[in-house]
C-alpha cells in the first residue's frame, strides 16, 4: 500500500494526483517541459544538461525556519515532490555551506523509482555535486549514509593543498574538479555534460542559486510555498530565495504547472530563453 499526501493538479489541467508506487503521474508532470521557454535549447544540443531548481519558501519569502534549516518549513506535500525530483536527477548540485548546514550525505537509491531509472538509462543513484570555492566539505559526514558518488568543484586559488589531497584521498582523482579561480556555472555544467548527466537538480542554497540564475544557467524553478509566516530568519541565515552573489535583471517567468494539497502550493516556473 502506498502512503503519501494526496495532491491536486490545478494547472495546466485540473486532476487528482493520488500517491502511487513510482509516482507515475508526478513523474510525467515534472518531466513535461514542452511549454518551457528554454525547451528549444534541447533540440540544439540533446546532451545539454537541463537544470531544474528545487526550493521551498514561506509565504513571507523565507527559505529557512527558526532552526535555520529548510526542513523546518517543509511539508509532506513538499517532500513528496522532492522525492520525485531527486528520482529524476542524474546529478544533484548544492553549495557546500548548505550541504554542511543541512547535513547532506551521499545520496540513496530510491527502490520505488529503480526500474524507471533503469528504463531511462540512469545510474541507480544520482551524483552529488558540492560547489565550494575553498573546497571546505565535511567528508566524514558524507560517508555516514548513502552509496552515491560525490564530486567537489573548488577553486585552485582558494583550496589549500592539504584539502586537495584529503578530498582526492577520499573521493578519488575524479572526485575533485579544480577551477582556476571562481567556480562558474558553465564550467560545472560542462563537467556534468562530460559525465553524461542530462538531468541536473539544483538545491541551493540562495547564494549559489543567485549566481546560477544570474549566469543564465537555470532552466526551471520548482518552488514550494509553505503556508507559514516565518518572520525574520535567524542571524547569519539567508534572506530570501536569491541572497545576492550575482547581478540579476528582472525577467518574466512562465508558469508550467501548479499543484496543491489544499494549503501548500507547488509551482513549476520556466525561465526565459537567452536572448
Amino acid at each position: 500500500m502506498t502512503s503519501g499526501t494526496p495532491l491536486t493538479q490545478l494547472l495546466p489541467h485540473h486532476r487528482p494526483l493520488p500517491p502511487a508506487p513510482g509516482e507515475p503521474d508526478l513523474v510525467a508532470l515534472c518531466s513535461d517541459r514542452s511549454a518551457a521557454p528554454r525547451a528549444g535549447l534541447d533540440a540544439a544540443d540533446p546532451s545539454r544538461p537541463w537544470v531544474r531548481v528545487n526550493m521551498v519558501t514561506t509565504v513571507d519569502g523565507q527559505v529557512v525556519g527558526e532552526t535555520g534549516l529548510s526542513r523546518a518549513i517543509s511539508s509532506p506535500a513538499d517532500k513528496r515532490v522532492f522525492g520525485v525530483l531527486r528520482a529524476l536527477a542524474d546529478a544533484v548540485v548544492v553549495g557546500a555551506g548548505t550541504a554542511r548546514a543541512e547535513r547532506y550525505t551521499r545520496l540513496h537509491a530510491r527502490p520505488a523509482h529503480a526500474e524507471a531509472r533503469r528504463a531511462r538509462g540512469q545510474d541507480p543513484v544520482p551524483l552529488l555535486v558540492l560547489v565550494s570555492r575553498s573546497g571546505r566539505v565535511d567528508l566524514d559526514r558524507l560517508d555516514e549514509e548513502g552509496t552515491g558518488p560525490v564530486v567537489v568543484h573548488a577553486s585552485a586559488a582558494a583550496c589549500p593543498s592539504a584539502r586537495v589531497q584529503a578530498i582526492r584521498a577520499r573521493l578519488g582523482e575524479d572526485g575533485l574538479v579544480l577551477h582556476d579561480d571562481a567556480v562558474e556555472p558553465a564550467a560545472v555544467l560542462a563537467d556534468l555534460q562530460a559525465r553524461d548527466c542530462r538531468e541536473v537538480l539544483h538545491e541551493g542554497g540562495p547564494h549559489l542559486l543567485s549566481n546560477w540564475v544570474a549566469a543564465g544557467a537555470v532552466d526551471e524553478l520548482c518552488l514550494t510555498v509553505s503556508p507559514l509566516l516565518a518572520g525574520p530568519p535567524p542571524e547569519d541565515s539567508p534572506h530570501g530565495l536569491l541572497a545576492g552573489g550575482g547581478s540579476l535583471d528582472p525577467r518574466d517567468l512562465t508558469l508550467l504547472s501548479l499543484v496543491t494539497d489544499g494549503s501548500t502550493l507547488l509551482q513549476r516556473w520556466g525561465l526565459p530563453a537567452p536572448d
